[in-house]
């Protein structure tokens, strides 16, 4: 950490303002000074006295006036540092203390030319011997400073040691080699308790700087935890951010600050919408003025040709010491807060910038270690504003599903087929207008039950059993296949409804969706129409029989005698007779065929043996139209899953009408083969001799618009088509019409299966 942004910290600044080696050299001085004095007023006093008859009186008066003004001088300045020493400088009282140690050497080095006796080697050895001890006291207090040390060894000693060296005597050179090696040691000695208390200070430094790291980390700490507390409790992230950024503006000196969310617009441009301001001051008054008269529209900075702009395009901090004279910064808004300095630090969540700190006004300004000093309350705002983009993109997503939920709501109410959904459980879980039309339900009263409570007995006791075998076998059953069951209203009457269930998966769990329908006047209409064919096919059989009958008696006995237009008239008859009698078998197989339980007993079959068998069984039709019918297999053990008898019954129909339209004398050719895993039946049609009309009916009703069958006029052996092509599909078999240059063929297919042993 740098010394510039430890000066920064809040904890302990009054004791590290003061911890450098001139402040403590001052303190060791002045608070030492006390001592000092006294110890010279003893000894100038030993020395005034001793002297007293041995010099000239005045001599020695003079020497105490200046050495006593020396040491008042000194004794006024500690006063004055005891008591104002916080209004100058260091360097004032070291150099106001130095200028007083040397005046006070200056009087004590007076002493050698006032109070030497040159006749009197005694007394000459006491001064020496006073001034050495004089000296050597003082190193005590005055090695913290060399330049004071110095100074008053030399100032107090060099006199003597001049004056005894122009006495020429024999101790004169001892003398001024003695001086000189003092003033070595003194100088020597001030060197090392000088190094020793840089050492000890660097180390008291450290120890203090590593103290007050610690406590800025814990302040972060507990900044960061208070915030997440506001939000843990309160749920509010602007609350929680706003914390963050006030605790944080003491801990950089900041007066202002705030917190910005980055985000991006259709053309993927960044802007910025502010979240939360902050001040030093606890109500800042004109700060919430700004925010609520000129503040941009939602908080939101689009200008990137500003200091805004620059933190967005370059992805770094932006420092501004004077924002006043900085060419980058825009004009600030109206009422906004006066900001001298500036730190602008982007915050991302991996690579995408999303957030903005902004801190102003520091009085010591900002550096790039700033921002990487505030790593961790950058990491938590980052953290907050994820945080709040997703659930603002929660919030969006809701509001789309809720407005689709609501739309899809809105149109399954208008379907009239009744929608019920369900859990797996069977738990209903929506039911629609037309679910309550049809059950006598109202959606509240339903929803949350389970669903066999629509369903009779026994269906409705076993209807969990069927639920749980489904989850557990994963088998479908009825799933996406419809049919007709008994369906319980309100009023606990049965009706017969169309039921089509399917299962969808919505987070991993199935969800069932069942369609039903009431068919109740569908079952009616059908009740009726079977009932009138019933009907009618016994009051028409009966006597169209009795006439077929009668018809072909007199065909048969009275064919010889009758005259020829009678003849004609009765072959007319009996032709008619016979066709009624086969429209009547039709309607009556139509009728079988539209019922649900008509049943198909499938299995695997040769499908060339099922051909002979139903050419067998139409061997006088053959005869009558006058052709050959030739069955061509390219591979004779290929088999189909039908059921026989319908089969055979199908095949008679578009053999029938295949033969109708046959050339005398010809062959009718039945292909047979393999195409892709099915089997392929191809059944030629003379349509040569077919009418337009009814040849372009015949392509209407077996191809893709076979649905359409409804627009085209029925035609003899029409119906009977339709009764081949519904068993064909019920065996899920299909059939079309293939031309190819210019004759048409009936197309059968059937997958193909595998004959069980």
């Amino acid at each position: 950490m740098s010394d510039k942004l430890f000066l920064q910290q809040p904890v302990d600044d009054e004791s590290i303002s003061q911890f450098t080696l001139a402040d403590e050299q001052m303190r060791s001085l002045y608070h030492s000074l006390p001592v000092s004095l006294l110890s010279s007023i003893i000894i100038a006093l030993i020395l005034s006295i001793s002297h007293w008859k041995v010099i000239g009186q005045a001599e020695i008066i003079l020497w105490n006036l200046l050495l006593g003004g020396t040491l008042l001088a000194r004794l006024i300045l500690w006063i004055f540092w005891h008591n104002v020493q916080q209004l100058y400088s260091t360097l004032f009282w070291l150099t106001c203390f130095r200028i007083g140690v040397w005046l006070t050497g200056a009087a004590w080095g007076s002493a050698a030319l006032l109070l030497f006796a040159p006749d009197d080697t005694i007394y000459q050895a006491l001064l020496a011997f006073s001034l050495a001890g004089v000296v050597s006291g003082s190193m005590t207090s005055l090695t913290v400073d060399k330049y004071s040390s110095l100074g008053f060894v030399i100032l107090a000693i060099t006199p003597l040691s001049v004056i005894i060296f122009l006495e020429d005597g024999p101790t004169a050179i001892a003398m001024t080699s003695m001086t000189l090696l003092f003033i070595f040691f003194v100088i020597a000695s001030a060197t090392r308790v000088r190094h020793n208390m840089e050492d000890q200070l660097n180390n008291n430094f450290r120890l203090l700087q590593l103290t007050n790291t610690l406590n800025y980390k814990q302040k972060m700490e507990k900044i960061i935890n208070h915030a997440q507390s506001i939000y843990i409790g309160e749920g509010n992230i602007k609350s929680a951010l706003s914390t963050l950024l006030h605790e944080t503006l003491p801990l950089c000196h900041s007066e202002l600050g705030f917190i910005g969310q980055v985000k991006k617009d259709a053309d993927r441009n960044p802007f910025m919408c502010a979240l939360v301001f902050g001040s030093h001051k606890r109500d800042d008054r004109q700060l919430e003025i700004f925010r609520a008269t000129n503040m941009p529209e939602n908080g939101e900075y689009r200008n990137l040709d500003n200091l805004f702009g620059m933190i967005m395009r370059s992805e770094k901090p932006i420092i501004s010491p004077n924002l006043a004279r900085d060419m980058r910064a825009g004009t600030l808004p109206p009422g906004h807060p006066a900001i001298s300095s500036f730190i602008g630090i982007p915050i991302f969540s991996g690579k995408d910038q999303i957030a903005i700190l902004g801190l102003s006004n520091s009085p010591v300004g900002y550096t790039n270690q700033t921002a990487e000093d505030l790593e961790p309350i950058l990491k938590s705002i980052a953290q907050f504003v994820q945080t709040m983009h997703h659930e603002q993109q929660h919030e969006q997503d809701k509001a789309a599903l809720e407005a689709s939920t609501q739309h899809t709501q809105t149109i399954l109410n208008d379907i009239a087929d009744g929608i019920i959904t369900m859990s797996k459980e069977g738990i209903i879980q929506s039911f629609n207008h037309a679910a309550e039309t049809i059950f006598g339900y109202r959606a509240k009263q339903i929803i949350g039950k389970n669903v066999s409570e629509l369903m009779p007995e026994p269906h409705k006791s076993h209807h969990d059993d069927y639920l749980k075998a489904h989850i557990k076998t994963g088998k479908k059953n009825i799933l996406g296949i419809g049919r007709e069951v008994n369906g319980l209203r309100r009023n606990g009457k049965e009706f017969p409804m169309d039921l089509m269930v399917s299962r969808v998966f919505q987070n991993g769990e199935p969800i069932f969706i069942g369609i039903v329908r009431d068919i109740t006047e569908k079952r009616r209409i059908d009740d009726l129409r079977s009932q009138f064919i019933s009907a009618a096919s016994k009051e028409i059989l009966g006597p169209l029989n009795i006439i077929s009958e009668v018809i072909g008696l007199l065909h048969h006995s009275e064919q010889k005698t009758l005259p020829e237009p009678f003849k004609n008239a009765l072959n007319i008859a009996q032709a008619n007779s016979m066709k009624l009698q086969k429209l009547m078998a039709d309607l009556l197989e139509m009728q079988s065929l539209s019922q649900t339980d008509s049943a198909y007993q499938l299995e695997a079959h040769a499908i060339t043996p099922l051909i002979e068998q139903a050419l067998q069984r139409n061997t006088t039709f053959s005869d009558i139209y006058q052709c050959q019918i030739q069955i061509q297999a390219t591979v004779n053990s290929l088999t189909v899953q039908v059921d026989k008898v319908r089969f055979i019954q199908a095949f008679t129909q578009l053999l029938q009408y295949a033969l109708k339209f046959s050339v005398p004398n010809s062959t009718l050719d039945i292909h047979v083969n393999e195409e892709r895993s099915r089997v392929k039946i191809t059944m030629d049609i003379a349509t040569a001799k077919m009418p337009t009309e009814r040849r372009r009916n015949l392509q209407f009703h077996f191809n893709e618009v076979g649905e359409n069958w409804g627009e085209c006029q029925y035609e003899e052996g029409g119906l009977g088509l339709t009764i081949a092509k519904e068993i064909i599909e019920k065996m899920h078999g299909k059939i079309t019409i293939e031309s190819k240059t210019g004759q048409d063929n009936f197309v059968l297919e059937f997958q193909q299966a595998i004959k069980s042993p």
